[in-house]
């Protein structure tokens, strides 16, 4: 079993005035900050489950939307996505993204917090997130599924954990815990 950091995965929260299209993060708009990103993986060979959990903080004096962008390992599947909505989670629903992008900004006129998830391509996942109050804190839980790629009897597990280069201080706290279950015995584990 290896376990290796260059993959697809890693969410991270890009902020936007509300109503305003995603360019670019305005410049004086800074970066959410990431108070904890947990990933608690369980593997029963040879089926991984990936379960991420994420705050993300605004530091900022006012309201802002984010795009949430989350890219899931080839072969992959997204089997949950959730959101805090008033300090209860909410699961999304995933639709196609001309509808879920109708849905979302009719909700966003009417300032509710919205749920949507949308399949951006290339194993992209995209949720535009909203409200994420000012001082304030957004927490995102998704979960995926997937067969692991095997090669001459090597087994291999990726998780890419660059969540710090999109938050505006180091983050607070960040754990991945593997828990592993084989019928056959382990001859290594590697973790670069």
């Amino acid at each position: 079993l290896c376990f290796s950091l260059p993959a697809h995965a890693d969410g991270f929260l890009l902020p936007h005035v509300p109503n305003q299209p995603l360019i670019a993060p305005l410049p004086e708009t800074p970066n959410f900050t990431i108070k904890y990103h947990k990933v608690p993986v369980e593997i029963d060979h040879p089926v991984a489950r990936t379960r991420v959990d994420q705050v993300f903080h605004n530091p900022s004096a006012r309201v802002l939307e984010g795009t949430y962008l989350f890219p899931i390992p080839e072969g992959a599947s997204l089997s949950r996505f959730a959101m805090d909505v008033d300090g209860k989670m909410s699961q999304a629903e995933l639709l196609p993204a001309q509808e879920a992008r109708q849905i979302y900004e009719e909700i966003v006129r009417r300032r509710i917090d919205p749920g949507l998830l949308e399949y951006a391509g290339n194993q992209l996942y995209r949720a535009r997130v909203f409200p994420i109050p000012a001082r304030g804190d957004k927490r995102i839980q998704l979960s995926y599924d997937q067969v692991l790629p095997t090669q001459s009897a090597l087994h291999t597990y990726r998780y890419l954990l660059s969540t710090e280069k999109f938050s505006a201080k180091p983050l607070e706290k960040v754990s991945v815990t593997v828990q592993l279950k084989t019928k056959t015995p382990l001859k290594a584990v590697y973790s670069p």
